[in-house]
């Protein structure tokens, strides 16, 4: 009971926009996936979900029909297979019991005692079956919320997730998923794994970015409620505009204050904090989570930033709601347009920048310094011309590749994120008068590292190039840069 009471605690508005969107899938009985970079708050948002029911009820259209969110935890499983799956689902009703219709808890609460300690898949199959179907009788909707979801992707099996889609059509109107994850479907090791599972979830994403002004002032309340002094409104204020709301960066900056007596005034806080080492940690995982066109985007917002500052153009201060620059100074136009701007958009809903009314600006002044500092080391997506037949990565040309480089390159951006073997490839690029007997994949591989050189900003951490291993092994293109 005591971890519940911490969610109650949270504002009914806590994340309003995202528990508005979560609660329109919920009420129409969708499936979806909520995505969020490292220190997004995701994992909050989907507790707040799970454990805080009154919050919900306020943004469903129609409360009248009965509804059970089960979270479930298929991150540490045992093992990987279905008896452990089923026991675990089963597991996660039997947690809830006390939320549940008596008939129904005590259905809950038989059915995992019983099969708590089988292991013959079919047996706990079949009482999860029984589960649900009383939950059917009784008109009640389950939603299983599955946070940490690419976890469990990345270790399952086949049959695994055949099943959670296989529940799902069995009881489609009874049963639907909200997931939780790191970064897009996509991105998974092998989305081809998913099956029918991949569309049930990427039909409907919500992302989880920056909190608001309200959010970000009770997260702050939280972290310094141990403090012997609490920040003016001055210092609460730059909290605001370092961090941009994005909750891992707020709450490490509070940390920093709390621990720092001797601390400058704010105006300074801008050059001592990105040397620190806490705040560095949270800065490079929040920068290594997103793909390479995405932080060269997030760059041209800074540099755009920049020129404005330069130019004498006001820029707004995080969680400002006006703009004021030049008396009857024309407007800027939007720099970003086509692709660009639906990237910029999506970073804006991870959190990383924002519209001020007149601008795209990086959410963050400790986000902008440290995008600042990477300036000139940014790869952008890789692409074909077909007027040009030149390959491009983000404008530049990339003129130094050998014909066969640029064949077994081209046959990866025409077939991107697939896994190929390295027989498909050798197969479907090596010139047809070559004696392709002969070659072997150590060969593929030589070219492989030297295509690399010319992309990859770290070709011992490749990000748009990714080796496959396993049986039978290969290589995976990713022409955006796929996300650490």
């Amino acid at each position: 009971m005591a971890m519940r009471d911490v969610w109650t605690s949270y504002a009914p508005t806590y994340r309003t926009s995202e528990m508005r969107t979560l609660a329109g899938w919920i009420g129409s009985g969708a499936s979806g996936s909520i995505v969020g970079l490292v220190g997004s708050g995701r994992s909050n948002l989907v507790s707040f979900l799970c454990e805080n029911s009154t919050a919900l009820q306020s943004y469903l259209l129609d409360a009248s029909q009965p509804i059970v969110l089960v979270a479930v935890d298929l991150y540490d499983l045992p093992s990987d297979n279905l008896a452990n799956l089923y026991r675990t689902i089963l597991h996660a009703f039997y947690w809830v019991r006390e939320r549940l219709a008596p008939p129904l808890a005590r259905i809950a609460t038989d059915l995992y005692v019983e099969h708590r300690a089988v292991v013959d898949p079919f047996l706990t199959q079949t009482a999860l079956y029984d589960l649900l179907l009383a939950f059917q009788r009784e008109q009640v909707r389950v939603v299983l919320v599955m946070n940490r979801f690419d976890h469990f992707c990345e270790s399952s099996t086949p049959q695994m997730v055949n099943t959670l889609r296989s529940l799902r059509d069995r009881f489609k109107e009874t049963l639907s998923y909200i997931v939780g994850m790191r970064q897009e479907m996509a991105y998974l090791p092998d989305p081809a794994l998913l099956g029918g599972m991949y569309e049930l979830l990427d039909s409907h994403v919500c992302y989880v970015g920056a909190l608001t002004v309200d959010d970000s002032r009770h997260m702050l309340a939280e972290v310094l409620r141990s403090a012997p002094v609490k920040p003016s409104d001055a210092e609460i204020e730059a909290i605001w505009r370092l961090s941009g709301g994005f909750p891992s960066l707020l709450k490490s900056i509070a940390q920093w204050w709390m621990l720092t007596p001797q601390r400058p005034a704010p105006a300074g806080w801008l050059a001592a904090l990105p040397d620190h080492v806490a705040i560095q940690h949270r800065l490079g995982r929040l920068w290594h989570g997103l793909t390479q066109e995405e932080k060269l985007a997030l760059s041209e917002v800074h540099k755009q930033q920049l020129a404005d500052r330069q130019a004498g153009t006001n820029v707004v201060a995080v969680g400002d709601s006006t703009h004021s620059g030049a008396d009857e100074a024309p407007l800027p136009p939007e720099p970003f347009k086509g692709r660009t701007l639906l990237i910029v958009q999506r970073l804006a809903a991870k959190g990383c920048c924002r519209w001020d009314g007149t601008a795209w600006r990086v959410n963050s002044e400790l986000l902008a310094a440290f995008v600042g500092r990477l300036a000139g080391r940014i790869r952008g997506r890789i692409w074909f011309d077909e007027a040009t037949r030149m390959i491009y990565q983000g404008q530049q040309p990339i003129e130094d590749l050998t014909p066969l480089e640029f064949n077994i390159l081209h046959f990866l951006i025409t077939h991107p994120r697939t896994r190929h073997t390295s027989d498909t490839i050798i197969d479907t690029v090596w010139p047809a008068d070559d004696n392709k007997e002969v070659v072997t994949p150590n060969n593929l591989q030589v070219h492989i590292s030297s295509i690399r050189k010319k992309l990859e900003p770290n070709p011992a951490a490749p990000r748009f190039l990714i080796t496959w291993h396993g049986r039978p092994g290969g290589y995976q293109f990713f022409p955006e840069g796929k996300p650490a």
